[in-house]
């Protein structure tokens, strides 16, 4: 039998710590894969596909100030965790969306031939 898959983007593994704030249920946790469309969490969770939460997704160990800020949708829910849907986000957070797919280094298509990864060049718009 084959699975087809029916995502939009290509996600990544990006073990990142996160926030959710679903109103009256908030929590700590960790985000396992992330794409420009969403972002599965790991956990378990008292919510239902629909629910919308805001979401503070920190992309740097070392910088408190590098985070996404969104607001999401429940997509689905499964034994392992939650799978959110990003609806709105401001343009600071998109931007810094894209620069962890892009440069993240275990994205495959930044690996070169022998498995090596290139160099990391930090990048910020003028």
């Amino acid at each position: 039998m084959q699975h087809n898959n029916r995502r939009q983007f290509t996600r990544i593994k990006l073990p990142r710590p996160i926030a959710l704030n679903f109103g009256k249920n908030k929590y700590e946790c960790s985000a396992t894969n992330l794409s420009l469309g969403g972002v599965y969490i790991q956990g378990c969770f008292k919510q239902q596909a629909g629910d919308i939460c805001d979401i503070k997704l920190s992309l740097s160990e070392t910088d408190p100030n590098l985070h996404i800020k969104a607001v999401c949708s429940v997509v689905r829910q499964d034994k392992d965790g939650l799978a959110l849907q990003f609806t709105s986000m401001e343009p600071s957070s998109f931007l810094f969306l894209q620069e962890a797919l892009l440069y993240t280094k275990n994205a495959h298509w930044c690996e070169e031939p022998n498995g090596a990864h290139p160099p990391f060049y930090p990048w910020k718009i003028l």
